[in-house]
């Protein structure tokens, strides 16, 4: 590429909105990479983007804030299911409100690592930012619970979008040495989103109801999105020059024509199909009150399906699509593979375990559920501190490789400690067994992020959208499947082993009583209420042993990650320069 293309790439030629003090040129696609005046500094700042302290940090604040509400969100819409439920007198309908957000977020998150390379890092999450409004606005007003699934799918297409191109702005924005940092204080937002969900929603909903939650929302989120169209000033999208070598100035008609919309179509439909095949199995019944099996003709349809359309999509990208959203380049490479590959069994067992450990509390061990609550803060601490532990040592020693492999090194010693729970296990044991996963599971995500933006830097920076989505996209079909894979297992266990124990007249109702209903355990007699706790406990166990072999898997995986040295491709600039101002 020629110098004058570079530089094109990185300044679109476009209507200037205002002119900083050094004369540049300053407009809404200006990137946030070009250089600035570092002459004469005395403290270097670390933000890599040319940008004074001010505008730095209040750029870091208008993407947190995105990421925070996303969480926010996220929890407290769990919390509203039994009134949501009771409402529309669907319980058995509600699960699908988490299932078709998961679905929207695994489809279309791949899409927004492109979308930003095309029309700008700003443009994509305000596109983001605007989903994700609008299908909280449609859930507040939603008259059925079908209605509310839809919009929980809308509000899933800009969650995604707000994550993803918040992790890619931050590696636009912080050098890597610091990156794992700065992805400490997104993931403790995070954290502190997710924690407070929960609660702000239960009040909202029992003191003005369920509706109001929702609307609660809307004012922060349009806040947020002002806060990012007024100080986000993103990387530009590509150009191109005419024969007199001038900019080319560009469109959205034009930019969002050059995305790989075939390619899209096929990954959405064929993770789907994926996903809808084990959300299914897992949640919905039969007419006739019987489960799904995987044999039933619609489960082994939507798995075949899924393979078919998942291998057109291959297809696609390999010979079709001239900017593949999923670049197989990268996934032929040992680093990027590595990643893929354990973001994917990483995230897998962390929701595995996340979404049973409560099980074991209320059910195992009859304790009740602000208890079964109270023994994740642990896990929800630590995770917050593993983040910043590994930032801080990757900004002091500039290495990741071993950082990795202790993270998940942890995660297989909470594994192995989860594999000695039992109904009379100590309360030491329940306490702090799962804390260790916490603090690796948060340092796994922070030093493989960084390893692969390490990676795709020292050789192309243009694929860091691209590189950053596919991360993503491989942890959210581990998110999703963890849950469904881990409710398959104790299901399936829990069945078998109650049809064992338990015949006679009227066995058919108890077991399904038992399966579908862990509130009516306690009522049961004495015998059956031994069989039911029996049998879960084997289910559970059944779960740890899934958890334990993933978490294996894990750090093999990451333990062939190549260790590069991190390097910048821009000058740091003044801690308190204001000429640089973008």
């Amino acid at each position: 590429m020629s110098s004058t293309t570079s530089r094109a790439y990185e300044n679109l030629s476009a209507p200037a909105t205002r002119s900083a003090e050094d004369g540049r040129e300053i407009t809404e696609r200006t990137s946030l990479l070009s250089s600035n005046k570092t002459t004469g500094n005395k403290s270097k700042h670390h933000n890599i983007a040319g940008l004074s302290a001010i505008r730095f940090r209040l750029i870091c604040f208008s993407i947190w804030c995105g990421s925070f509400l996303v969480a926010f969100n996220s929890t407290l819409v769990s919390t509203l299911l039994s009134d949501i439920g009771s409402d529309f007198n669907a319980s058995t309908q509600v699960s699908w409100l988490g299932t078709s957000y998961l679905l929207s977020v695994c489809c279309f998150t791949p899409i927004y690592g492109r979308l930003s390379d095309l029309i700008g890092r700003r443009n994509a999450h305000l596109i983001g930012m605007f989903f994700f409004t609008l299908g909280t606005i449609l859930s507040a007003l939603s008259p059925s619970i079908w209605y509310l699934i839809g919009s929980s799918a809308i509000s899933g297409i800009g969650g995604g979008g707000v994550q993803s191109v918040s992790v890619i702005l931050m590696t636009d924005l912080v050098d890597l040495r610091h990156r794992g940092i700065y992805q400490g204080y997104v993931n403790i937002l995070f954290g502190l989103g997710a924690a407070s969900g929960g609660p702000v929603g239960g009040f909202l909903s029992d003191h003005f109801g369920w509706r109001t939650a929702f609307y609660a929302q809307v004012p922060l989120l349009l806040i947020t999105a002002l806060f990012i169209y007024s100080f986000v000033q993103l990387p530009s999208p590509a150009t191109s020059l005419d024969g007199n070598d001038q900019v080319v100035k560009p469109n959205w008609k034009t930019q969002l024509g050059r995305i790989d919309w075939l390619g899209s179509l096929f990954l959405a439909l064929g993770i789907g199909s994926l996903l809808l095949s084990m959300s299914i199995k897992t949640t919905t019944t039969k007419s006739n009150g019987s489960d799904y099996k995987f044999s039933d003709s619609l489960i082994w349809g939507l798995f075949s399906t899924s393979i078919i359309l998942l291998s057109i999509f291959i297809l696609i990208e390999k010979y079709i699509s001239k900017e593949p959203i999923l670049p197989l380049s990268l996934l032929i490479r040992r680093t990027p593979l590595s990643i893929a590959l354990s973001s994917f069994t990483m995230v897998l067992g962390q929701f595995s375990i996340l979404y049973n450990l409560p099980l074991f509390f209320t059910i195992i061990q009859t304790k009740s559920s602000s208890n079964a609550g109270l023994h994740l803060l642990p896990n929800s601490i630590l995770i917050g501190l593993g983040s910043l532990f590994v930032g801080f040592q990757m900004r002091k020693t500039g290495k990741y490789w071993f950082l990795g492999l202790f993270c998940s090194s942890l995660t297989v010693l909470t594994a192995i400690g989860l594999l000695f729970w039992k109904k009379n296990s100590p309360n030491w044991l329940t306490w702090f067994a799962q804390a260790p996963g916490g603090f690796g599971y948060a340092g796994v995500l922070t030093t493989s992020l960084v390893a692969l933006m390490t990676h795709v830097i020292r050789r192309d920076r243009s694929e860091t959208a691209v590189a950053t989505s596919m991360s993503y996209l491989f942890r959210t079909v581990g998110q999703v499947l963890g849950v469904a894979i881990s409710a398959a297992i104790v299901q399936s266990v829990v069945q078998k082993d109650l049809e064992k124990n338990i015949v006679g007249p009227g066995a058919h109702d108890i077991i399904y009583q038992i399966r579908h209903s862990t509130s009516s355990i306690p009522k049961l007699s004495p015998e059956y209420r031994s069989i039911a706790i029996s049998a879960y406990e084997h289910g559970l166990h059944s779960v740890f042993i899934f958890n334990f072999i993933v978490s294996v898997l894990t750090v093999l995986f990451l333990s062939m990650v190549e260790e590069e040295e991190m390097t910048t491709n821009q000058p740091a600039v003044d801690n308190e320069e204001e000429e640089g101002e973008d």
